[in-house]
């Protein structure tokens, strides 16, 4: 039993003394297979890269570790270099041809990565690598991107200095998407999305399309309304973003304000000339879904500001309205429902009122 111990503590000793490489290149001598994974832990050559272990990566790469290997759980030893900004562990694995397409874990591409962190000097060995136009375009363009969505303006205007396309969609990006779960696929896509002010104006005077989208993406004034961010509209509207621009799928900027609730936005649109009984793909116009979401603040404006309240709604008809209100009424204390009423039936006899007088 005393020489177990004994033997049990020199080995202990052996292995806190002993150099992590050596340790490595002895289990390799003895058999040890590179790419063994258990579900605790990951191969060896993805918890080296994570630990920026850059010896032990070569020697697992020198004894045939698969260099982009990856899973559900675990990234690339390219991705986990790339998130620990190991500069040096980077180049070297992209000597030894690492693909930086390679995708593992729950870490993005590692291109999405150096962008997001704002890492210049890992994107600069990227575009470095790959010399070839079209793959450099659909690196920074990718990147510029990211960038925009985190907010990173110097990395902004890097890839701008180094020939970006500004308008570019980038259709697998990550991938970034709004509360709305709508994807962003150009970058002033992005940054009005994120609310980066100054990202914006960066974009806009480098010649980015004020209105770039397409039939499944919303506009860059969409994404903004969408996000609640109220500079961010403000610059956009004063760029001269068409406040009611839309397409089949995307519901204009106003319908998406008043899901918000955003009363403020809705008030500034209505200002900026949005038309507040245009109807647009699977939605209600304006007043019925402020209606149906019970925003009283937001069904005032909108009668204040001549909305329509018995036009014919394609798909819903005007009985929607009158259902709505027995939603709310249901769900609203006796008070609020009486003064709802009211509201509408006092919209109702001016209108009669104003047309008598017309006539």
């Amino acid at each position: 039993m005393a020489t177990q111990i004994s033997s049990s503590f020199f080995w202990k000793r052996t292995r806190m003394l002993m150099p992590r490489k050596n340790i490595v290149q002895l289990l390799l001598r003895h058999g040890a297979d590179v790419h063994v994974q258990t579900p605790q832990f990951p191969p060896a050559l993805q918890g080296a890269a994570s630990k920026g272990q850059n010896e032990i990566v070569e020697l697992l790469l020198d004894n045939g570790a698969d260099i982009d290997a990856h899973d559900q759980q675990y990234p690339t030893a390219l991705q986990s270099a790339v998130a620990d900004c190991n500069k040096q562990l980077v180049e070297s694995l992209l000597d030894k041809g690492a693909s930086i397409n390679a995708q593992g874990g729950f870490l993005p591409p590692p291109v999405n990565i150096a962008s997001a962190n704002g890492n210049r000097s890992i994107l600069k060995l990227f575009l470095n690598r790959y010399m070839n136009a079209q793959v450099q375009g659909e690196i920074l363009a990718r990147a510029l991107l990211v960038a925009a969505f985190h907010g990173r303006r110097r990395m902004v205007e890097f890839l701008i200095q180094n020939g970006a396309d500004l308008n570019q969609q980038v259709q697998s990006s990550g991938t970034f998407l709004l509360p709305s779960g709508e994807i962003l696929i150009t970058a002033l896509q992005a940054a009005a999305g994120g609310g980066h002010k100054a990202i914006i104006k960066l974009l806009i005077n480098s010649g980015a399309d004020i209105g770039a989208s397409d039939h499944r993406s919303p506009t860059p004034l969409q994404a903004a309304v969408t996000g609640g961010h109220k500079d961010a509209i403000q610059l956009l509207l004063d760029n001269g973003a068409a406040v009611d621009d839309h397409n089949q799928h995307c519901p204009t900027a106003i319908q998406r304000a008043i899901i918000n609730g955003d009363r403020r936005t809705v008030e500034l649109l209505l200002c900026r000339g949005a038309d507040a009984n245009l109807q647009v793909g699977q939605l209600a116009p304006p007043l019925y879904i402020a209606i149906a979401m019970g925003h009283r603040g937001i069904v005032q404006l909108l009668l204040d500001h001549d909305t329509y309240v018995d036009t014919q709604c394609q798909g819903y008809g005007t009985a929607l309205m009158r259902r709505c209100i027995d939603i709310i009424l249901l769900s609203m204390p006796n008070q609020y429902s009486r003064r709802l009423d009211a509201l509408m039936l006092e919209s109702r006899r001016d209108r009669m009122a104003g047309s008598n007088f017309a006539n």
